[in-house]
């Protein structure tokens, strides 16, 4: 059903605040977000703009979805679906890198430090939040890991109820292989874009990053 004139009022306005807000993101990072400084911008009265978006946490959720949606597109751009799952996992994992490097304020306010009084609603995060995590967890699938040391019947459960949430069908080591795999994707991004290591410590980062990639890809068995 078409949207009436003024649903597309709304929407065009909800998708400026969005546009807006970003910008005020990647020049100052969520300190740096103001809903007046956007009103001014639309040409509206600075109360106009809380009918749009209520508070500061309001807008911090929209830039949330927002950065994953981009996240997930620069990774659907690099995954080529008809190539063999070891080098699909490579491109998504280098287009997370290449996103990140790219915009580091947005990749910080989905990996990095929680913001100090702001919790994420799931009901509007979730979805969008795993839609890359559901991709790897796709091409696992097709994993080979080595057999992993018995757990817990409370881990063998949590395990599953992942794979089960992600819509894979994966054994409980490849699900605990993955969860793992993930962590230290994040981290490795995590170290260059917030420079754990400092200025001196690698000159070539992308050298380190492939490595441990492919290190990574191995003990995945792709």
């Amino acid at each position: 059903m078409p949207l009436s004139p003024r649903d597309r009022a709304r929407q065009h306005t909800m998708e400026r605040i969005t546009q807006l807000g970003r910008q005020q993101l990647d020049t100052g990072g969520p300190e740096a977000l103001n809903l007046r400084a956007i009103a001014r911008e639309l040409g509206i009265v600075s109360s106009g703009i809380y009918r749009y978006v209520p508070d500061r946490a309001h807008l911090l959720t929209l830039l949330i979805v927002d950065a994953f949606g981009a996240l997930d597109d620069a990774t659907a751009y690099a995954d080529r679906a008809t190539a063999e799952p070891r080098a699909r996992f490579v491109g998504i994992v280098s287009a997370m890198r290449q996103w990140a490097l790219a915009h580091p304020q947005r990749w910080a306010l989905i990996y990095g430090t929680p913001i100090l009084g702001y919790e994420a609603p799931a009901e509007e995060t979730v979805e969008a939040g795993t839609r890359v995590s559901r991709r790897i967890a796709a091409l696992l699938q097709s994993a080979d890991v080595a057999p992993l040391e018995q757990r817990t019947a409370t881990l063998e459960r949590d395990l599953h109820a992942s794979a089960e949430d992600m819509g894979v069908r994966l054994s409980a080591d490849v699900m605990e292989k993955a969860l793992e795999a993930w962590v230290r994707i994040i981290g490795l991004i995590n170290a260059e874009v917030f420079g754990y290591f400092g200025a001196d410590t690698l000159g070539d980062f992308t050298e380190f990053h492939d490595r441990a990639v492919a290190r990574l890809v191995m003990e995945l068995g792709l």
